[in-house]
């Protein structure tokens, strides 16, 4: 199957299945002078034989040490991340709260469940002493990814599935109440330092993401279900262990859409009035076509990483459609090296 058909089909799947759903180590070289010793025996010249850090390196692999390429190491074996997500605007603020843990089998692919827990903070108060509500670890729906990355024609391509799976209706955790298929793709190039970047993907609903997650996708104050892509397309910028990204996206629904509002509880009627089609805010299920679901912006961010572990980024997000400022925040603890041996 050529790769153009496989992309066809996966969509074609996906689609499917959410209109079903919403209507129910390198050889070492000798070439290198500087690795070889001159030697002279009994007046006969002999060629060379190899440096002590060639003999070294051969002893430590004989032995089960260090092995030749230690970044390779590095990148395989368990894997576990700790993420918070959180997003907040004029409507109310969202925060999530993600454990996984997972194995990397080769340097190219890993694969990852984990399970998120939702903190909200709503205007939509049942006191009237109150002026905010507040709901704290509300589960949602646990996943399952997988993901590949690999360099191809000079790019890094990076692609991860996501499946999720409903543990409870949709008015008691926070989810679709039905199985959740996401399809990211990430590819990027770097010139010096500045790296333009194309993100596009296709779901059944608007999947929560936690691998290279997106200043628009962070904490949404709203789930969907229906067919939906998603396109991004940005530049960076990394300075050291900082760097600056801009970017635009869009949602592009197709066919019936759901709304679940993660700010309008489902045990009482009070909601906000939905101006600039803010459907998510007047309810908290809504029912309809495509254009209930669409949205488009564009994004700015910092990212700072590796320090002690941790990945931290703050983001800034501007939903032209909603016409709605959101801030928003990606902190990432990185527990990977707790579950390897350390090294002598």
């Amino acid at each position: 199957m050529r790769p153009f058909h496989g992309v066809v089909l996966a969509l074609f799947l996906i689609s499917q299945v959410a209109a079903a759903q919403t209507s129910s180590q390198p050889a070492l070289s000798p070439s290198d002078e500087s690795d070889w010793i001159p030697r002279r025996a009994l007046g006969a010249p002999v060629r060379a034989v190899k440096a002590p850090a060639r003999a070294l390196g051969k002893l430590f692999k004989r032995s089960g040490g260090p092995p030749p390429s230690a970044g390779e190491a590095e990148s395989t074996g368990v894997v576990a991340n700790e993420q918070l997500q959180a997003s907040a605007n004029s409507l109310g603020a969202v925060f999530i709260l993600n454990t996984s843990v997972g194995y990397a089998f080769t340097p190219h692919f890993t694969a990852e469940a984990g399970l998120p827990v939702f903190f909200t903070r709503s205007p939509f108060s049942p006191v009237t002493n109150k002026d905010w509500r507040w709901t704290t670890w509300i589960l949602g729906d646990p996943y399952l990814d997988v993901r590949y990355k690999t360099n191809f024609v000079g790019s890094n391509f990076t692609t991860v599935l996501t499946g999720t799976f409903p543990v409870s209706n949709p008015r008691q955790i926070y989810s679709t109440g039905r199985f959740g298929v996401d399809w990211f793709n990430h590819v990027e190039k770097s010139y010096k330092g500045l790296t333009p970047f194309v993100n596009f993907g296709a779901a059944n609903g608007t999947v929560n993401r936690f691998v290279m997650p997106r200043p628009y996708s962070i904490a949404r104050p709203y789930q969907t279900l229906g067919f939906i892509s998603d396109f991004e397309g940005g530049l960076s910028y990394k300075y050291r262990h900082t760097s600056f990204g801009v970017s635009a996206y869009a949602l592009v629904p197709g066919g019936p859409q759901k709304i679940f509002s993660r700010l309008v509880a489902p045990d009482y009627a009070l909601a906000g009035e939905g101006t600039h089609n803010r459907l998510f805010n007047t309810a908290f299920e809504v029912i309809g076509n495509s254009q209930i679901a669409q949205d488009h912006g564009f994004s700015g961010w910092v990212e700072i990483t590796h320090v002690g572990h941790t990945t931290l980024q703050l983001g800034y997000t501007r939903s032209i459609r909603y016409a709605l400022d959101s801030l928003t925040l990606m902190l990432n603890f990185d527990g990977s090296f707790l579950f390897r041996e350390p090294k002598e």
